[in-house]
């Protein structure tokens, strides 16, 4: 189990579990896969924290949208932003209260999820700048 935390990390699942403190909905989307193939999928996108882990890899266990996306179950991404693209409609549902503003959002995503990193965590940019 490891959790991955760089910018553009991806996953790719056919079930996965996602948390995070806000969630922002944007429209159905059109995509293309490796192979061309057209591909419609709802777009999310976290805000303020947020984790996707993989409860079922995919099968066959072949990249569908990225060729590096982590396709092991058990691992997920860690980040600030994460962008979550399903072939069904997330809804979520509200665990605990950490601060009286921002409880935690989870769900079970039960089909195909695609995952990437679009800002991570604090320290990792600063890690990169003072490269």
């Amino acid at each position: 189990m490891a959790y991955h935390i760089n910018p553009a990390d991806s996953i790719e699942c056919s079930r996965s579990q996602v948390a995070m403190r806000k969630l922002i909905t944007h429209a159905l989307i059109k995509l293309h896969s490796l192979t061309g193939e057209e591909i419609r999928l709802f777009k999310y996108k976290t805000k303020k924290k947020a984790f996707v882990k993989i409860v079922q890899e995919l099968n066959p266990k072949v990249c569908i949208m990225c060729a590096t996306s982590i396709l092991h179950r058990d691992d997920g991404l860690e980040a600030d932003v994460i962008e979550i693209y399903t072939k069904v409609k997330l809804g979520t549902l509200h665990s605990s209260n950490f601060t009286s503003t921002h409880g935690i959002q989870w769900n079970n995503i039960n089909d195909f999820t695609y995952a990437k990193i679009i800002i991570p965590w604090q320290f990792v940019t600063q890690r990169q700048i003072a490269v």
